[in-house]
């Protein structure tokens, strides 16, 4: 009798573990099958979210383009380029873009060249001015111009090969232009806080002048150091409803001298060629950003810079 207890109970033991085995693996493999459809409709909403990007990206060149040829005189803050839009519903998703001027900023690789009439010295003291406005010191333009020049000479406030090779995580001075402004972390004097204030005001994407009809107030300030606070504000309040349709606008309408004039005039222009363009494709929980650099010169523009978050 005690016999035919245990043979039931060791069967009994292992149907349940027969059983157990079986629910596991039905629930490994239920599992397994919601964890691959959801990677596979995340790999498709990003997907997505990726070409709603990419369409933003060619949206807004086209809307430049053909700004271009309705008006190529002149660029200005007033144009539908530069206005804000909310996103754009598209299917399941939506795109926003944002489309910002290049070349209503300072282009630090000029620092050590200069461009045009403009010398590597007047350039030098241009990117004082802008950085004394966030009480930041002379050494920050010394380091990097030293950081871009060609030559190992190290300027006073500045700092070549032999400084950064002395550090804990050493490395070289690059000695050539930046391809991106987060390079500038890298420079002695520049951290993630200084670097955060001043980089909207910057880039490496231009020809150095700066267009009048959309820089910013600290740029404009920048640009001598006879040119006031309220000259800036003169200037932006004149911009806004009529844009300097020549350089010499600034000189006829705008309460400044003919020296400043003659010393601001070789910085400044009316029109811009390069653009940054940013825009965001999203579906469901999936979230595309694409930032594009664009030279808007000739028949067709040219992207100088891409990048995908």
């Amino acid at each position: 009798m005690m016999k035919i207890n245990n043979n039931s109970g060791v069967a009994l033991v292992i149907t349940l573990l027969v059983l157990a085995l079986l629910i596991t693996v039905i629930l490994d493999f239920n599992l397994g099958m919601r964890v691959e459809a959801k990677a596979a409709a995340n790999f498709r909403d990003d997907t997505k979210a990726y070409y709603l990007a990419r369409s933003g990206i060619t949206f807004a060149i086209e809307l430049l383009e053909e700004d271009k040829k309705t008006s190529s005189q002149f660029d200005s803050l007033n144009e539908l380029w530069a206005q804000k839009v909310p996103p754009i519903p598209v299917g399941d998703g939506y795109v926003q873009v944002e489309i910002q001027d290049e070349d209503s900023r300072i282009n630090i690789n000029k620092l050590a060249a200069g461009f045009g009439t403009v010398t590597g010295d007047n350039m030098r003291a241009y990117m004082t001015r802008f950085l004394e406005q966030f009480e930041l010191k002379e050494e920050i333009t010394d380091s990097i111009t030293d950081w871009i020049d060609a030559d190992d000479i190290e300027r006073i406030g500045g700092a070549e090969s032999s400084y950064y090779e002395s550090l804990e995580e050493s490395y070289e001075a690059k000695n050539n232009l930046l391809h991106s402004l987060q390079e500038l972390r890298l420079i002695k004097g520049i951290d993630d806080d200084i670097l955060t204030m001043i980089h909207g005001f910057l880039t490496i994407h231009s020809d150095g002048k700066i267009n009048v009809n959309t820089a910013s107030k600290e740029a404009l300030i920048s640009l001598s150091e006879e040119l006031t606070g309220d000259i800036a504000d003169e200037i932006i309040a004149f911009r806004l409803e009529n844009p300097f349709q020549q350089v010499v606008d600034v000189k006829n309408n705008i309460s400044i001298s003919d020296h400043v004039y003659t010393e601001i005039s070789k910085f400044i222009d009316i029109k811009s060629n390069y653009f940054s363009i940013s825009s965001t494709g999203e579906i469901n929980q999936s979230r595309r950003t694409i930032i594009a650099i664009i030279e808007r010169s000739g028949t067709k523009s040219k992207i100088k810079y891409w990048r995908v978050e």
